[in-house]
Order: structure tokens, then sequence, then C-alpha cells
């Protein structure tokens, strides 16, 4: 959906993009904002950095048009420098110890890549196909270190900025990869991940016509809970007979990252597809994830958001609805949940 995609969509949504991991999703590279609301124009400023009361900048972002329209946007503005990306490529042995590895890189204080995806031993599986690895010599190589199909994970990314930066942190994941028993797969591998990275979502409408869907969630999550994460969900979409789930690590900080589920089921029935879609959001809310790091809300996801944020914290949301849309006019009924009755909420149970 990239090329579809809008600075103004980003910004509603609090989205982020492949190369978050370095340059910040895009909370991080706002500066300033301008709204249509009932109650008038509201406009931040562009300092880089201040200490007045609440930033007005976070509250509005995020909203998705339950505040007012977004009518513009100042963003910080990066130097593009292609010649200084250094590709990579690993291949860990198990999911705990690619986990492992991925928290060294980021807690390292050696910098970070932009472009950072761990796969699970599923989504390696598919993906060594997809991208024609195992019709390669490379898979001799995969037996001869015992790195083993459907246990073995698969990193690769990429570094950006100046060239001596950017070189010193492809060196540095590079020694933590083989600290942790990574094997190099060079850039090969990255290459053919970007070749088809915008084109391979377009099988999903394909699909839908032989009555398969292929559909992604993602959720935040912390170091600590990650394998419970990854577990639980994962439990849920395979619960259904003949169901591939493939997750990854897409965006990745010092002290977590983003788990993005993406299964894909037989199913035309869209209220049967309603029900498994709600089942992976209640196991996301009760494994202690947030519901979402950067698709936004959207009406699917609003009956879990005060279940997930907690009661007098969705009141504070409330509260701004009220006061800058007191007739009810925008987006009504609309993305954040304020229309919603107290049955059609779903909360953790503890």
């Amino acid at each position: 959906s990239f090329e579809y995609s809008s600075v103004g969509g980003w910004v509603v949504t609090r989205g982020a993009g492949q190369n978050s991991t370095y340059y910040g999703c895009i909370s991080d590279i706002v500066m300033a904002q301008e709204y249509a609301t009932p109650i008038g124009n509201i406009k931040t400023d562009s300092y880089p950095r201040k200490a007045t009361g609440s930033d007005l900048g976070q509250i509005m972002m995020g909203g998705e048009g339950a505040y007012g329209v977004l009518t513009h946007v100042t963003l910080k503005v990066f130097r593009h420098m292609p010649e200084t990306i250094r590709r990579f490529s690993y291949m860990f042995k198990d999911w705990q110890t690619a986990q492992a590895a991925a928290r060294e890189i980021m807690q390292s204080e050696a910098g970070f890549p932009s472009v950072f995806r761990l796969s699970d031993p599923e989504e390696t599986s598919v993906m060594l196909h997809l991208y024609g690895v195992m019709d390669t010599p490379i898979k001799h190589l995969f037996r001869l270190r015992h790195f083993k199909e459907n246990e073995m994970c698969l990193f690769l990314g990429f570094t950006n900025g100046e060239d001596g930066f950017s070189q010193n942190v492809a060196k540095n994941v590079h020694r933590v990869a083989r600290r942790f028993g990574g094997m190099s797969l060079t850039g090969y591998v990255t290459r053919g991940w970007e070749k088809g990275r915008f084109n391979d979502p377009y099988m999903r409408d394909t699909l839908q016509d032989f009555g398969i869907v292929m559909d992604t969630m993602e959720c935040s999550v912390n170091w600590s809970n990650m394998t419970q994460v990854h577990r639980d969900v994962r439990a849920f979409c395979k619960s259904r007979p003949d169901t591939i789930c493939m997750t990854h690590m897409s965006h990745v900080y010092p002290q977590g990252a983003n788990l993005y589920f993406i299964f894909i089921i037989k199913e035309s029935d869209p209220e049967a597809f309603k029900q498994y879609h709600a089942g992976i959001l209640s196991a996301i809310q009760q494994s202690g994830a947030a519901m979402s790091h950067h698709h936004g809300i959207g009406k699917m996801f609003a009956p879990w958001l005060e279940g997930s944020l907690g009661k007098n914290e969705y009141d504070v949301l409330r509260t701004l609805k009220q006061h800058f849309d007191p007739d009810n006019i925008m987006n009504p009924g609309g993305t954040l949940g304020f229309d919603l009755k107290e049955d059609e909420k779903h909360f953790p149970v503890r």
C-alpha cells in the first residue's frame, strides 16, 4: 500500500516506514501540524525541542480524524545518500538466539541499522523459497552448518547515514551476529527482499478471488514479553487448520520491537473472518502487547482500545473529543471507539 499512502495518513495513524529503526516513526519526524477543527484552527509550532507543558503535537497526532482535519504538516528532512547503504543478511539457528542477537544489536550503543527485519522459522522457510535462496548452493551450507528448516531464522536489513557511520553500524551487526552463531548470507537475500517488498502484497487481491484471505496484524512488545506474545498470538492464528502464520520483527528499539503477523487462511464468509480477526486482537491484548504499533486503530480495532489504554487514560481521549468536536461531527462513530456501548468493548482477562 506504500504507493497509495499519504503524508497525512502517516500522521493521523502514527505510521512507521520500513527504515524507521534508524530514522524514526512519523511521530519522530513531524515538526509541526495544523488542523481544522469545529472550534477553530489548531496550529503547533516547529521548535526542535521545548518544555512548555504537554506536547500538543503529540496529542493531535494519531487522532484519525476524530478531533479535526489535518491540513498542513512540516517534516524533518534527511540527506539522501544511497551510495552509503550497507546491506546484510544472516541466518540464526533458532528464534531465541535470533531474539538475543537483535536485542544486543539495539543495546550495544553502536548506532542502529535503518532497516531491521528478523523473521521467525515459519516466515523464514517461506522467504527462502519465495526469493529463490533454496535454489542456490547456500542450501548446502545450511546442512553443513546444521541449520534446520523450520527452526532457523533469517535476519536482513541495511544501514544508512554518513559513510563511516554506516560502515561502522554494519560492522557491529556483523560482530554481534557472529557472536550469536549467525551465518552471513551477504546482501543477496536483502536485495531479493527489496525487489519484491512492494509487489508481494498484491497477491492478496488475487488470492481473495479463490477464497483465500491474507491479512496482517502488528503489535508493540517489550523484550521481556516477546516470547510470550509471539507464542500466544501464533497459537490462536494456528488454531484454524491449514493456516499459514508468518511473523517478523519489523521495527526494533533498545527496549523492544514490533511483532508483525501475516496470516493466510481459507475463508469466504466475511462474518467468520471478522470473528477470527477479533480473536487475534484479543490474543494480542491478553498477551500484554500494545494493540497497534504503526497501523493505527481503525474501526475494527476500536473495541480493544480502552482495554489496552485503561479507563482513566481513555477518558482523556474522550475529553479531547468533546473539547474539539462538541457536536460530534468529525468522523462520527469513528475509529477511536467513542460511540461503542460497554458490551461491545473488549478488556483483558486478569
